[in-house]
């Protein structure tokens, strides 16, 4: 028995450094919550991702918790205002909202979704350019649940996301690929997938995030497999664990998020 023990040991060390000489992958699947079957296709894909939900869909709930069954990890895709002011979810965050209103917002999407590992903004790019709105959201995050973290989607190259969650303590990470920001176009979805391999095998992690098109999904099922000897995927979960927090120093607690915000944009004397 105690031989048996001693051999799974060294063929798990072993499997384990395997891994850790791999460049890493994580794939966040994104903007489920309105089909159920479509779910099930991308949950079912082969390799360990993440997948995003959007609160308040016909099947967000069952969605998730079909995935937490089946053992997969999921997000809050939170809506937040896009810089085109396209309609979205009626849940969405947008910038003419008061400090309180974001607070019960974002408490409210959180409380909809049971087991969720973490958050990213679904659209965003008006709203997380705006610091003085996202510091209030990632505290709020911190407050509802601290082992929470934020993905940064990058829908603009001048989100103030990413750091705003650092600011707050919380756990976060950017995304580098949109695979699929052209869905009908075959080279471009295998450029965008070269460009994630690449990105991971120079940094030795790499995040991408699709979408659930049927060109995607089929994409997805032929390409999967085919990289695990090289390559080997991760869920953000499991990088994040690998990767220190470093918190800010916290402003003084009668400031308000407003306050804050216009404190640090002054300039050094």
């Amino acid at each position: 028995m105690k031989g048996r023990s001693t051999l799974t040991f060294i063929l798990l060390f072993f499997v384990h450094n395997a891994q850790a000489d791999r460049p890493a992958l994580s794939l966040v699947v994104d903007d489920l919550g309105y089909s159920f079957e479509q779910a099930k296709e991308v949950l079912n894909l082969p390799g360990n991702h993440t997948y995003a939900i959007i609160p308040d869909t016909t099947y967000g709930r069952r969605i998730a918790q079909y995935a937490y069954q089946n053992g997969r990890e999921i997000i809050l895709h939170m809506p937040m205002q896009s810089a085109t002011d396209l309609v979205i979810e009626a849940s969405a965050l947008h910038d003419a909202m008061d400090e309180e209103e974001i607070t019960q917002r974002v408490r409210s999407m959180i409380d909809t979704l049971p087991n969720i590992s973490g958050i990213n903004n679904h659209m965003g790019s008006r709203l997380t350019e705006l610091g003085y709105v996202m510091r209030p959201v990632m505290e709020t995050i911190k407050q509802a649940n601290n082992g929470l973290y934020f993905l940064d989607s990058r829908t603009t190259p001048l989100s103030t996301a990413y750091e705003q969650a650092r600011f707050a303590g919380l756990a976060s990470i950017k995304r580098d690929i949109f695979l699929d920001y052209d869905q009908d176009n075959r080279e471009a979805m295998e450029f965008q997938w070269q460009r994630w391999l690449k990105k991971s095998r120079v940094r030795g992690h790499a995040v991408a995030i699709a979408h659930p098109y049927r060109n995607t999904i089929e994409f997805l099922r032929e390409k999967l497999e085919s990289v695990e000897p090289e390559y080997h995927f991760v869920t953000l979960s499991e990088v994040l664990q690998q990767r220190p927090i470093h918190e800010a120093p916290a402003w003084p607690r009668y400031l308000s998020h407003w306050q804050k915000d216009s404190k640090s944009s002054k300039p050094s004397p």
